[in-house]
């Protein structure tokens, strides 16, 4: 199988589970982690995109972001607690910030990967 036949193939697998990821993913997150979470996730396509094998894998970056966005949770929410401790962060954002991570430790998705982390 050429190569070019094996990135066709990963293409219309993913394009399959794209549309099935996006039915059947009952991800719980705070609005604020998973919009930090998928600006993250565009961020790296923009940086990985350059590589023909990955801009074969994930053809744009509206693709990548709905299909690996959940990769990026943990990174989001560690950039939300590093802005929390920085001084030069706003009151109103610190508040807004700590009242999403509280929320969102409550969700059972929250819980699961705190749970995984730790074995």
């Amino acid at each position: 199988m050429s190569k070019e036949d094996r990135s066709r193939d990963q293409l219309a697998f993913h394009k399959k589970g794209r549309k099935q990821r996006k039915r059947n993913d009952h991800r719980m997150v705070h609005k604020l982690i998973l919009k930090v979470a998928q600006e993250m996730a565009a961020c790296y396509y923009e940086h990985a995109a350059h590589d023909n094998q990955f801009y074969h894998y994930y053809p744009s970056q509206r693709f990548f972001v709905d299909y690996e966005w959940h990769r990026f949770i943990q990174s989001a929410k560690e950039n939300l607690a590093d802005l929390m401790a920085n001084p030069n962060t706003p009151e109103s954002y610190k508040q807004d910030i700590y009242h999403a991570l509280l929320l969102d430790a409550t969700l059972p998705y929250s819980q699961q990967e705190a749970q995984l982390k730790v074995h």
